[in-house]
């Protein structure tokens, strides 16, 4: 399983509620702290899923403390480890009580952990799970009652029946966590057109003596959204997992290199270390520890090679693991290390049937034009030129007033100007040129070369280089 980035708080649902937990764990500490549910929430946050867990192992009195009804109620779910001891405790029936009533009110999941004990016991209530009235203020006819109906209805949830080893075991119970919580990382809404790059990431993954994906190309062209496709697509196969989102921006701020460094060693090393004094001492950190752990990584929009020198170092990385870059830049001289095997892929724009998709998903909430509208989606498509970006943003500045009349004027209006989201990115692909003179061929060619052949710009360009 994967350690998600810590850039994302928790993962991503469609649930609009603010959780500031994914899980919640109940165990008897008696039974399983030091052991099953400590190894249990070790893999729960190497996956990168936000867990609350009694760590204290110390119940002031007998009533469930105010902070542990809180971490339930804002707890996506809830994982319950029924062990020989657990219907011993008041504080994990009460506990017990509190997550059916969540489930029952406001959709959080219940995954059950069945370790050392089997359903029918609990169904039966026989053994420890015979619970009974007690001369305590706690053990009353009307809890007992209570916990006993918790207790059937947990035992009669689906869940997990400890059997085989225990690795596989959690792994099991983390899988079903992962899949109850659904979407692990937010992909832009209307996605449109990565199935065309499924067979050339398939194969990119296969190669063991290719380690890293360099995605290439203009600014909103989609890069960003493919490297997330393949890191939600495939994280589960991964021991850990990180997401580095907006370097070349981050790397703007003074310290900002160093809190990349910082989020990926604490993302790949399964969250063990908290600051890094420098960029200097956190690059052999980083190398040590991409020697031994198996990782699938995410470097979003890389602007030189000094970042991904600082954020991966120049040494071997375990064979197993992937890293996925994406940038606007030409990297053929980013990969001179003969144990680094690189596979570039350059990012194709859409085509009109998936431009035309894209935008009337925006547009009209179909994938389809509405009556009428189909020479205006036509005109729109060929202005976008294929680039994802620019359709989206067309797409959503229509919904609000879908007449003819609007279309037309903003269609003119095109024309003359250009929306200011779109002039953002496609300025910061031409800022991000190196040298004075590609931005100055760079713009030769917006100003004066558009939709001329290929080989007259060129000869063109190469007399005014010359001079």
């Amino acid at each position: 399983m994967a350690s998600s980035s810590s850039s994302t708080v928790l993962l991503a649902s469609s649930d609009t509620k603010a959780y500031s937990y994914d899980i919640f764990l109940s165990f008897s500490g008696e039974d399983t702290r030091n052991s099953f549910t400590d190894h249990l929430y070790d893999r729960l946050k190497r996956a990168g899923i936000h867990t609350f867990r009694d760590n204290e192992g110390i119940h002031k009195g007998e009533e469930l403390q105010p902070e542990f009804k809180k971490a339930i109620e804002e707890s996506r779910g809830s994982i319950v480890v029924l062990s020989k001891n657990y219907a011993t405790s008041t504080w994990c029936l009460d506990e017990l009580l509190l997550i059916l009533e969540q489930r029952q009110a406001c959709n959080h999941f219940v995954v059950t952990v069945f370790y050392g004990v089997e359903p029918t016991e609990i169904r039966k209530q026989e053994g420890n799970f015979a619970i009974e009235v007690k001369p305590s203020s706690k053990w009353t006819a009307q809890n007992v009652n209570k916990w006993k109906t918790a207790l059937m209805q947990v035992a009669d949830l689906a869940g997990h029946v400890l059997s085989g080893p225990e690795t596989s075991f959690l792994k099991e119970i983390v899988d079903t966590v992962y899949k109850k919580l659904d979407c692990k990382v937010c992909l832009p809404p209307n996605i449109t057109g990565m199935a065309s790059h499924d067979k050339e990431i398939n194969s990119w993954l296969k190669q063991c003596s290719l380690e890293f994906l360099v995605i290439y190309g203009m600014g909103g062209s989609g890069k960003t959204t493919l490297a997330k496709y393949i890191y939600r697509s495939y994280l589960k196969n991964f021991e850990f997992v990180s997401l580095l989102e907006d370097i070349g921006r981050t790397c703007e701020r003074s310290n900002g290199l160093v809190e990349l460094q910082e989020q990926l060693l604490n993302d790949i090393s399964g969250g063990k270390w908290r600051k890094v004094p420098g960029v200097s001492r956190g690059t052999p950190l980083i190398e040590d520890a991409l020697k031994m752990n198996r990782a699938l990584i995410v470097l979003d929009d890389i602007v030189e090679r000094g970042q991904l020198v600082a954020l991966l170092g120049t040494e071997k990385i375990n064979a197993q693991s992937k890293i996925i870059i994406t940038t606007t830049e030409n990297p053929d001289n980013w990969f001179d290390f003969t144990y680094w095997g690189c596979r570039k892929y350059e990012m194709t724009l859409l085509n009109d049937f998936e431009s035309s998709q894209l935008l009337c998903s925006h547009a009209f909430g179909s994938k389809t034009p509405m009556e009428g509208f189909e020479e205006f989606v036509l005109q729109a498509v060929r202005y976008c030129e294929g680039n994802p970006l620019a359709l989206q943003v067309l797409g959503l500045s229509f919904p609000h007033n879908n007449t003819i009349e609007y279309w037309k004027s903003q269609l003119n209006l095109l024309e003359k100007d250009m929306d200011v989201k779109i002039q953002v990115v496609l300025q910061r692909s031409y800022e991000s040129l190196p040298y004075k003179h590609m931005k100055m061929l760079f713009l030769h060619i917006a100003c004066f070369f558009v939709g001329k052949d290929i080989d007259y710009v060129e000869k063109i360009l190469e007399l005014i280089t010359r001079q």
